[in-house]
Formats: C-alpha cells, structure tokens, sequence
C-alpha cells in the first residue's frame, strides 16, 4: 500500500502519524509474547495509514483478525482487540473470552478513542470483565495527506443532529487538544454553529482545566509558532453543499465508487499490477474479471495530485497531454545509440512504467465515470441542482422529481433533491411536501415515515413556514453563484461545483479576506466575519469568535512570523463531515493566497449518498 505523501507543509503533519505510531507500539508492547490482533473491520484502514504489518510483526503480532461472531482460532497467548467502543463488538469479544477462558491467555481490550462506561457495564453484564485488560488507543485525526486530517468517526453528523449525542464533539476536542500539544495553542477560534460553539467552549474550558490539574504542563506549551487560527464550520450550517453532485474529479471518484481511507475498490481490470508494453495503447482492454482490488488516491500517485482537485470537465484533456507525452518518452529509447543515453533512458524506465501504470487506472476511472456524467439523466440532474442554488424556478422542479419516483430511482437519489429543494425555498409549500410524502411512502415502503422524520428533526426536510427565506440573500451576499466560471483557469473556488460556491468554503474565505498586515489584528489574523454579521445571522447557529489567553507571547510570535517569513497557517475542521470538493475548493484558496495555507480536518468525509444514507430507516425483509 502506498502511504500519504507526507513531509511537505510547513506545519509537517507527519509528526502525528509519529505519535499515533509510537502509541500503537506501546498498545502492543503491553502485552506477552506472541501476540493475535483483532481489529473492528473499520479501523484497518486508518491503522494502514499509521503503520505497516512489518512494524506489527516485529512487536509480536503473528496474526491478524478481523473483529466478528463466531469462534475465534488462535494459539498465541495474547490476544489484543483494538475497536471503536461499539455495543455489538464488545459481545463479540465477551463471546471470545468465554470460548477461551479455559486455554490461560491474556485478553488485552483498547478501545478508540476513549472508552465508554456502557461498554465496561456490558463486560460486566457478561461476566467477563476481570478477564480483561482495558485501554485506550487514542487514534484521533488521521493523516490522510499534508493538509488533510479525519477522524473517521463514521456517522457523526446522524449522532450530532438526529440522535442528539454528542460523544462525537468530545473526540473531536480531545484530538484538538492533542493537537495544539504537539504545535502549541491556536491564538484564535472562530466558527459558525450550534455544535461548534459546544467544541469551541469545550476546548477553552479544557484548557482551564489543564492548568488546574497541571500548570507546569500548560507553561511550558507556548502559542503556536505557525498555525494563527482554527475554524469551526458545523455541517448543519451548510447543508446545501454536500447534496449537490460533486464534480471535481476526486469528488465524482467518490459520488460512483465511494472512496475509503484514501482507497477505491474497483474491479481489477481498472487497476492492473503491471503496465503495458512499451509504446503500447494506455486504453487496452484487460480481460473481464471479476475480482477487486483497491487502488491508493494520494499524492504519491503523481498523476492524481495533478488532476485530484480540477474539474472534471477538463480532466480529459490533461489526460491526453500526458499520455502523448509519456508516449513520447518511450521513444525516446530508438534515439539512445551511445552506452551513456541507454542507461539514462533504463534509469527512466521505472518511473515511466508507473506514469503509465497511473495513467492507465484513471483513464480508466475517468471513461467510467463519464459514461455516467455524459447521459441524459446525468444532465437532468444537475440542471435542476443548478437551478435550486442559484435560485432559477425553485418551485417548477417537482416534476422532474415526481418522474424520478415514478420510473423507482433509487430513494437516495429522489431525496438528495427534494431535501436541496426545502433547504434553498426554507421548506416545501405544504401542499407539496403531502404530495411527495404520499409518494414516497407508497413507492418506497411504509418505513419511510420514519424516514421523512428524520429529515425534518436534522433540518433538512420541513414544510415551508412563515418566515422569510434567508437563501436568497445569502445567496447574493455571499455571491454563492458565479456565472462566468472558467474551468480550465478558474479564478474563484465556484469552479469546483460549475458555477455554484461552496457557502462552507466562501465562509472561511471571507474570515481571511483582509489579511494583508496593516489590518490584521493582535494574533495576526484577519478581520473576521466583521461587517458580514447580519447575513452570517442569517445562517444557522451561533456565530463566535474567541481569542485564546496567553500570557505576553501573542505580540513576539506574530513578529518572528514576519521576520521568519514562514506562511500563516489555519486549520479548517468541519464538524460532522466535508466533501472531497470542499477539500478542493480549500486547496484552492491556499494557491492563491500568498502566504497563508490551510490544512483541512474533519470528523469524516460524506458525499450526499453517506449523508442521507444513515437518517434512511432500514426493514429487514428476511
């Protein structure tokens, strides 16, 4: 597997992926001997991100199992579970312990990334708790790339704005906190939301408390050196984004193949283990096959970190060009006459075997995906989509709606419209929403009632009341929509969307939009949302903005920054998940402000389809 390109920011984010590494060895090295290692199945992927099998080996682990029912066969004498604190997991391991408890091993429980008094009850219930040693493996934000940090906490925004648990904003402050340990305290928090002013007043109250409980700890953290700011943007105060079909070419990667800890399966035609020949077509067909494999997409893949953030509108072309010129470089070996030019042109032939290699997969990729975008339902689509942003006959789109529950389109794809219809008119004219609620429920089945329920308690489904629509005017204040988008040479972060401005992102740029020195203020920081707040009230949430206290440091590090000349950095959370094309539109920004990056954390990465997907009452039918 190929690791995150890490190592490349000012801020080196590769010092978490160290901590989270040193954390695991200790995790390990608690137990005796040869040791078995039984993980939750969702936590492979962000360990694969962390660590390899062979640093796992050299601390003893001989085997590895995925956490499950049924019988668990091993003959090591210490077994380690490394699991999210999940009810269901924590009978499967009793379950072990009880098939075990006569063959004397040692049973070594960590849970991630904090352990939960229900699930100790439940060992307790079970009659199995003073068989196991409990623990804490406190694997919080993920280095997923230089600037891209997740917790992976699966189901936040369901926990957060359905279930009204909010175990999710404690993790996230634990893992901020842990943060600021390791590059000192952010001089200030701004953010828009119910649940971020919660993480927000949170992360102040535990830094009282830390220096309480242990004021030498706290006086040797000094405020950071590099990083000005964190901004704390709540889902629930743009949901209008993550319902509009992405279309940058990592975003359409994920809206039809799903990405997972940086990894697609597909099937292995589309990812074949070795290139082609020579000068032969990168379009040539593998034999059909069934099986899957999974593809790495990070920027140790070239190709990808080139073509990652862009339209896909002109992913083609760029695909093109380097196909004509990887091409061009293989015959490059009939001009090598001298013993010298052939063993430069051998020295090159691994690294034009993987370009090729890359370029094949996302061809590939990239055919595949515009079979779908080139189709008429496709267009349809996004037509209406564009339609309810920019505010072109909100009210005239059921039809098309109406026809998609008609022909039985999947239920995801009926809702994903109908919740971006009531989110951009402030609900659905009454008439309206019994129309569609009839239709649903009798299409798609009865469980839906609860279902539409749901919709309505997170906000994005209701009936139209009476106040005013606040869409509009955030709309034009904010200018959310940009008619003249140039997608080869874009000039504004619409681009990522066609036209259409994530509000999630023009948010954060607006924090930043005076920021040159003669107007920053004490933490180096720009303006804020100052002179924006009656349309930012207009968003949901409380909006905050809050200045950490330090003692006298504030005023020399903003003075070593300057003289340091080291680019400002601000770290963007998005409390209950963020899209591969807020990410991009990010990224974009940091390119075209100079001397400021952006690093992207999140509590996991959604698309539309694994936003709605949890709020979908499920019927098993069996």
């Amino acid at each position: 597997m190929s690791a995150p390109h890490l190592g490349h920011t000012s801020l080196n984010i590769n010092a978490l992926r160290d901590l989270s590494r040193k954390e695991l060895t200790d995790v390990l090295d608690s137990a005796r001997g040869k040791k078995t290692l039984v993980l939750d199945p969702n936590l492979s992927g962000p360990l694969s991100l962390i660590t390899e099998f062979s640093l796992l080996k050299e601390h003893g682990v001989e085997k590895i199992f995925y956490l499950q029912s049924g019988p668990l066969e091993t003959e090591s004498s210490s077994i380690i579970y490394i699991c999210r604190p999940n009810i269901q997991y924590v009978r499967y391991i009793a379950e072990h312990v009880k098939q075990l408890s006569d063959t004397g091993k040692n049973f070594n429980l960590f849970f991630v990334p904090r352990r939960t008094m229900i699930c100790e009850r439940l060992l307790e219930e079970e009659g199995v708790y003073g068989d196991i040693t409990i623990g804490e493996y406190h694997l919080d934000l993920i280095p997923f790339e230089d600037d891209l940090l997740s917790l992976e906490l699966d189901n936040s925004f369901k926990e957060l704005y359905l279930d009204g648990d909010n175990t999710s904003i404690y993790y996230v402050a634990r893992a901020i906190m842990r943060l600021q340990s390791v590059y000192g305290f952010f001089p200030r928090i701004i953010g828009k939301g119910d649940c971020a002013k919660l993480l927000s007043d949170m992360l102040l109250r535990m830094r009282r408390e830390m220096a309480i409980d242990d004021p030498l700890v706290t006086q040797s953290m000094s405020i950071s050196s590099n990083i000005d700011s964190l901004v704390i943007v709540d889902r629930a105060s743009d949901l209008v984004t993550p319902l509009c079909t992405q279309l940058t070419y990592e975003g359409l990667v994920d809206e039809y193949f799903g990405i997972k800890n940086t990894f697609v399966e597909v099937d292995a035609a589309v990812a074949p283990s070795s290139p082609n020949p020579a000068g032969s077509s990168s379009g040539a067909a593998n034999p059909p096959t069934n099986k899957k494999k999974k593809v790495p997409l990070n920027s140790s893949d070239k190709l990808f970190s080139e073509i990652r953030d862009m339209n896909f509108a002109v992913v083609g072309s760029v695909l093109n060009k380097v196909a004509k010129r990887i091409n061009e470089d293989y015959e490059g070996r009939h001009h090598a006459k001298t013993v010298g030019q052939i063993r430069e042109f051998i020295g090159k032939l691994g690294g034009l075997q993987n370009e090729h290699l890359s370029l094949k997969t996302h061809t590939t990729l990239a055919e595949q995906i515009m079979s779908c975008t080139t189709s008429e339902d496709f267009n349809r689509m996004l037509e209406v989509q564009q339609n309810f942003t920019a505010g072109y006959d909100t009210n005239t789109q059921s039809p098309y709606i109406e026809e998609l529950i008609n022909r039985q389109a999947p239920l995801l794809q009926v809702l994903r419209l109908l919740c971006l219809q009531s989110l951009v008119n402030n609900g659905l004219k009454s008439k309206t929403y019994d129309f569609f609620r009839k239709e649903i429920i009798q299409t798609y089945g009865y469980e839906h009632i609860v279902t539409l329920h749901n919709l309505a308690k997170v906000g994005l489904l209701k009936i139209q009341d009476v106040n005013r629509n606040p869409y509009p005017q955030v709309r034009k204040s904010l200018r959310l929509i940009v008619d003249q988008v140039d997608e080869r040479s874009p000039n504004d972060i619409a681009y990522v969307y066609s036209g259409y401005a994530p509000l999630s992102v023009r948010l954060v740029q607006c924090v930043y939009r005076n920021t040159a020195p003669t107007v920053r203020n004490a933490v180096g920081v720009g303006a804020g949302w100052k002179g924006l707040e009656d349309v930012i009230r207009m968003i949901p949430g409380k909006m905050f903005d809050e200045v950490q206290p330090v003692e006298d440091g504030i005023a020399r590090t903003v003075k070593r920054w300057n003289k340091s000349g080291q680019p400002r950095i601000s770290i963007v959370l998005f409390l209950g998940g963020c899209t591969y094309t807020e990410i991009s539109a990010i990224r974009f920004l940091s390119q075209q402000e100079e001397g400021r990056e952006y690093v992207i954390a999140t509590t996991q990465i959604i698309n539309g389809n694994t936003l709605l997907d949890p709020l979908i009452e499920k019927v098993n039918h069996d």
